[in-house]
């Protein structure tokens, strides 16, 4: 038997790659798992951030540990940054999950989490390893997205997960299933917008089920 392909998981907002660590030990060991920064919201990073240019930075990422496919789970931004190098380079992805995914976001929601985001003190954004003004780049990043074209073109077999909590990524994830040919849904109990945090051994469950299963 192949060995199975190794699983990339992309953080989502607010967040750094440790916070993959309780969902990497739910998973075990039965596949390699790489969790990178992503380009503009590493800590030395100019301040900025551009979906485009965090997909190319992953495709660099894979060249450069020798992975010529990978499958590819992402939560909230990372979720739409999956998208982007699923749609860009199908080549590169084998499966496809996307946790809490921000597709289409809504002006009102992103004003409501900038405000959330300026209220917060610095002592807990330390503690997250995020800055504040990356991430407020990313909200501006995100107020010009428009994910629902892009869905059409995913050709990997795709599974999206959302928290019956994330009001937003049960929309969001109406539209995958509507505009992906094939895609599954997978809805974890109490789960909010962030899934690896809030629930990462239901996650990984459903994530190891996905992905272990014939194509």
């Amino acid at each position: 038997m192949a060995d199975p392909r190794p699983l990339v998981l992309l953080h989502g907002l607010g967040q750094s790659p440790i916070v993959w660590q309780d969902f990497v030990s739910a998973m075990g060991a039965s596949r390699p798992m790489h969790a990178p920064w992503m380009a503009g919201l590493r800590p030395k990073d100019p301040v900025g951030f551009d979906l485009g240019t965090a997909a190319a930075g992953l495709v660099d990422e894979l060249e450069l540990q020798g992975i010529p496919q990978a499958d590819v789970l992402g939560v909230s931004v990372g979720a739409s940054v999956a998208m982007h190098l699923a749609v860009e380079r199908p080549d590169l992805v084998g499966r496809l999950v996307l946790a809490g995914p921000i597709v289409r976001p809504s002006a009102g929601a992103l004003r409501m989490q900038k405000l959330a985001l300026r209220l917060m003190p610095e002592s807990r954004l330390v503690d997250l390893g995020v800055s504040r003004p990356r991430m407020l780049a990313v909200f501006d990043a995100l107020r010009a997205f428009d994910g629902v074209d892009a869905l059409g073109r995913i050709a990997a077999p795709t599974l999206v997960v959302a928290g019956s909590r994330d009001r937003a990524g049960i929309v969001a994830a109406r539209q995958v299933l509507s505009a992906v040919p094939g895609a599954r849904l997978e809805t974890v109990e109490g789960g909010g917008s962030l899934l690896n945090v809030d629930q990462p051994r239901a996650l990984a469950e459903v994530t190891r089920a996905f992905l272990e299963a014939e194509s």
